[in-house]
Order: structure tokens, then C-alpha cells, then sequence
């Protein structure tokens, strides 16, 4: 018997960011024992944002015009199982760059071809995206958690040999996915971004803030580890960093929908930048890794909002057939455009200044983004009139 739609999206999610939870919190800290200084780890995470910016728009757009997202997903899924085995044999700076540019490439089409497909799934069949997203933030906590007990006995190497098997049976899965039946057919990615600076000023405007919210993401996300160590945290505790964190996406997640319908769409960002900003003072005057954990529930929170809320937000702006595209300019500016700048920054800071400097400056972007969305908010709540028009039906 065929699984619903909702199930299908749900255990998507459960998979995807399971297997992520395996390895991703845990890079640095790997870095780091394999020799790498702070800067050397930020260049390294770097390649993750420039993959998405450089590769992940025009591959999407590629698939977008030939409807063939679904296809392009499995690959790309099949890459990522591959690339987390060859990370097990990076040892030194040479090879763990070309570890992970190879990761990167990968997660720059997994990542918004999946939330395009089972985002407008859910838009066109009256589901709420952010009640299959919130599986995934479930079995990050549980994956990142435990595996921050497993690997402080095994060894970190393990982590991407687990998350390669962990990535397998997501192939199946994504094949089971509805390929978007477009209405219309063709463009590239400059029609799309000359359609975005001429006739939708508030998806211009949202992408912008995007951008800034994922600059102050970027900063702090990767040293989060290293900072919990630095102020008394054994191994199982970064894990547990990571798993508060993800756990307490799921409340943000499932009310998200409902949230956007009092506050508005702009109103769910400002709220998400608000507790991301309150969230990094404290982790700039915490002193133990306790004060971190509790910390970190207010970053889960205000990531919760910004992942479903983005991606539910360009779903409705999107027209059908550059829906991928749009997405993947999302992903490209969030964890892209603005982790490539944030990256390296991010690592020199910390190496010069320590956590406690980063984690302030980390809480100024999210302040600036408030005000940024405060001031375009009657613009982002505007939906285009394509938006008022597509068809939102079943395909």
C-alpha cells in the first residue's frame, strides 16, 4: 500500500536530517583533532557556502526547465553517500578540502530540490510543511545526541562511514516523491532573477534578509562545538548541544503556520531574529556549558521559524515552474553567499577574540535583521499576484 504524502515528506525528513545529525555538529571538533587551526576549519566549512552559492542556483534551474528534480535528487543523494566515505580518509588541510567541496556539491542540490519538492507538495494538497519538517529536527536531536556518546568511545572517523549508510535508504524514498507538473516550461536562472529586481520587490526583500540571517547563522553555527569544549564540555556535551537544539525546533516547527497567521510572514522572521539575537548574548556571557544548553533552546526556536517559515514563505511566492529555483536561491543566499563570508570570518574572530566577541557580534546581525524586516514588512506580507492566482490544487 503506498504511503501518503504526509509520510512520505515526514520520513524524508527523518532520514535526511538523522544522517546529517551523525556527523554535522561534530566536523570542527574533528578538524580540530585532526591538527586543523580554527581558520583552517572555517576556510574548510567554507566550501559548504560556496558550493551552495556557486553550483546549487543554475543545477536547480537546470532541473526546474526539465522537470526532472526528482531524478537529480537521487543522484545527488547517491553523491553525498559517496563524499561522506571519502571524508573518512581526509587527514590533512589537502584532503580534507577536497572532502568536503565534494560534500558540498552534493548538499547544494539535496537540500532545496528536497524542500521544493515536498514544500509544494504540502502547499498543494493542504498540508502544513512544517509538521514533516519537524521529523527531521526530531531525529537530528536523537542521531546528534547519541552520537556524541558513540563517537567520544569510537572515534569521530566513524561518523561519516554510519552517515553514508544512514544516506542510502533516502534514495527509495525520494523516488517516491510527486515531480512538480509545471504549467509552463521554460526560463533560466537569469529570467529569474531579472523578474525578481523588476516586478517582486518584497521576494527582493525577503531574500535580503534572508541573506542577513543567514550571515549571523553562519558565524556562530560551526563554532558552537568548539566553544562548548573551550569552556568545560566533554565530547557527549556538544552532542547535547546540538540535540537541545534540534529538539526544540519542533515546537517553532509545528506552530509556525499558525504563528504566520497572527504575526504575519515577516512578523514569524522578526520573531525568529529576536530570540536568535537574546539566544547569543547569552551564549557571549555564558560561562559553563550548562549556561550554553540553555542557551541553545532559544537558537532552536529562532532556527525553527527561519527553515520552515523561508521555505514556506518562497513556496507561496514562487511561481510553479522556478519553484526549485527560487528555493535554491534561498539556500544559496542562507548557507551559501552569506556562510562563505561568515566562515572564515567566524574562525579568525574566534581564534583572535574567542567565543565571547563572536557570539556579540553574532547577536548584532540578527538585531540589524529585525529592524531590516520591521521596515519591509508590508512588502514580505504582499504576496505577488501570480501568488493569488497559480494553481494551489492537487497535481
Amino acid at each position: 500500500m503506498p504511503l501518503s504524502l504526509k509520510v512520505r515528506g515526514a520520513l524524508y525528513y527523518f532520514g535526511f536530517w538523522g544522517a546529517n545529525g551523525l556527523y554535522q555538529g561534530f566536523l570542527a571538533v574533528h578538524f580540530r583533532e585532526l591538527g586543523l587551526s580554527p581558520t583552517q576549519i572555517g576556510l574548510a566549512i567554507a566550501l559548504f557556502p560556496l558550493c551552495n552559492l556557486l553550483f546549487g542556483p543554475p543545477a536547480a534551474a537546470w532541473a526546474d526547465a526539465r522537470q526532472k528534480r526528482v531524478a537529480v535528487l537521487m543522484a545527488s543523494l547517491l553523491a553525498l553517500a559517496l563524499s561522506l566515505l571519502g571524508l573518512y580518509f581526509a587527514r590533512g588541510f589537502g584532503g580534507v578540502l577536497l572532502g568536503m567541496a565534494a560534500l558540498g556539491l552534493s548538499l547544494a542540490l539535496v537540500a532545496p530540490l528536497a524542500d521544493s519538492l515536498i514544500g509544494r507538495m504540502a502547499s498543494r494538497n493542504g498540508l502544513e510543511y512544517g509538521r514533516m519538517r519537524l521529523w527531521g529536527s526530531l531525529s537530528f536531536a536523537l542521531a546528534s545526541s547519541l552520537a556524541g556518546l558513540a563517537w567520544a568511545r569510537v572515534g569521530y572517523e566513524a561518523m561519516f562511514i554510519v552517515a553514508a549508510v544512514a544516506t542510502l535508504p533516502l534514495i527509495a524514498i525520494a523516488r517516491t516523491l510527486p515531480e512538480m507538473a509545471a504549467t509552463e516550461v521554460r526560463g533560466s536562472l537569469l529570467t529569474t532573477l531579472h523578474d525578481l529586481f523588476h516586478h517582486d520587490r518584497g521576494t527582493l526583500l525577503l531574500l535580503g534578509s534572508v541573506l542577513l540571517m543567514g550571515f549571523g547563522v553562519g558565524l556562530a553555527a560551526p563554532f558552537l562545538g568548539l566553544a562548548i569544549q573551550d569552556r568545560g564540555g566533554a565530547a557527549a556535551m556538544v552532542g547535547l548541544l546540538y540535540g537541545t537544539i534540534a529538539l526544540v525546533e519542533i515546537v517553532t516547527m509545528r506552530y509556525e503556520r499558525r504563528l504566520s497567521r497572527w504575526l504575519g510572514d515577516a512578523g514569524v522572521l522578526m520573531l525568529s531574529a529576536g530570540l536568535y539575537a537574546l539566544a547569543y548574548v547569552g551564549m557571549a556571557l555564558a560561562n559553563s556549558p550548562v549556561l550554553m544548553l540553555a542557551c541553545g533552546m532559544l537558537v532552536g526556536m529562532g532556527f525553527g521559524l527561519f527553515f520552515v517559515g523561508s521555505v514556506r514563505i518562497v513556496d507561496a511566492r514562487a511561481k510553479a515552474h522556478r519553484v526549485s529555483t527560487l528555493q535554491s536561491l534561498r539556500n544559496g543566499l542562507a548557507f551559501g553567499l552569506a556562510h562563505l563570508i561568515a566562515g572564515p570570518v567566524g574562525g579568525a574572530l574566534y581564534q583572535a577574540q574567542g567565543p565571547g566577541t563572536l557570539f556579540l557580534l553574532v547577536a548584532f546581525v540578527f538585531s540589524l535583521t529585525f529592524w531590516l524586516l520591521w521596515w519591509a514588512r508590508g512588502a514580505i506580507n504582499t504576496l505577488p499576484p501570480h501568488a493569488l492566482t497559480q494553481n494551489k490544487t492537487p497535481a
